[in-house]
């Protein structure tokens, strides 16, 4: 399961920026390689390090889409990859509030297709900007979610300040339900995000309520363009 680089939050301010452009689209991306790939406080990679990259095109409308993909290790022999491909909406309600809806389908080439690791899940967030932060929530929901454990909703909210021009502090939390109760679960993380031009270097703390799940310390360097 991914770690959308192109979040809710992304998506919306990729646009709003594509908007000023003098051309009518934009191509942007990201390279990363990162110490474990971990989507909404679950390893991907049996906590070994990843490399990712994604590339996304932009209309000043507020339309997008895009790819992005990572290798992956869920400890079986045939599933070493994930591509996401994703297509959405970005805008404004005012100059602070912003808003995104996206669908994302989740593909991961090689597994067997009686596994049902590949799925759907369509998103949508606000975002409201500050001087020197902003907040934001983000919901979405899957009709068949990974490995055929049915309907799947999840909720998460994330803030970030500002502390001086070259460097942030952020937090994430969620929640992800699952048609399986038991299964249901709570994540979280905090961590600090240095980028200087185009490079960033981010290190979080990650961690969830499931019992006997070990707390990570992840890092990761990303270059944009």
């Amino acid at each position: 399961m991914k770690k959308f680089l192109l979040t809710a939050v992304g998506a919306a301010a990729l646009c709003a920026g594509s908007a000023a452009a003098d051309e009518p689209w934009t191509i942007s991306g990201s390279v990363a390689a990162t110490s474990n790939y971990m989507f909404r406080g679950i390893t991907q990679t049996l906590d070994d390090p990843a490399i990712q990259a994604g590339v996304t095109f932009a209309h000043e409308s507020g339309f997008y889409a895009g790819f992005w993909g990572s290798n992956i290790n869920f400890g079986d022999a045939e599933a070493d990859l994930e591509i996401d491909g994703f297509i959405g909406y970005g805008g404004s309600f005012t100059d602070s509030l912003s808003y995104d809806i996206n669908f994302v389908y989740y593909a991961y080439p090689g597994s067997p297709g009686e596994w049902d690791y590949d799925f759907m899940e369509f998103g949508a967030g606000l975002k409201y900007s500050f001087e020197g932060g902003a907040i934001g929530v983000k919901a979405a929901y899957s009709p068949a979610f990974f490995g055929d454990t049915g309907d799947a909703f999840w909720l998460g909210g994330n803030a970030s300040i500002s502390i001086v021009d070259w460097l942030a502090i952020s937090g994430n939390v969620g929640k992800q339900w699952l048609d399986d109760e038991t299964l249901d679960y709570v994540h979280y993380d905090i961590g600090l995000t240095a980028t200087v031009e185009n490079v960033s270097f981010d290190l979080r703390w990650i961690a969830t309520d499931i019992d006997g799940d070990d707390d990570e310390i992840v890092g990761t360097v990303s270059f944009a363009f």
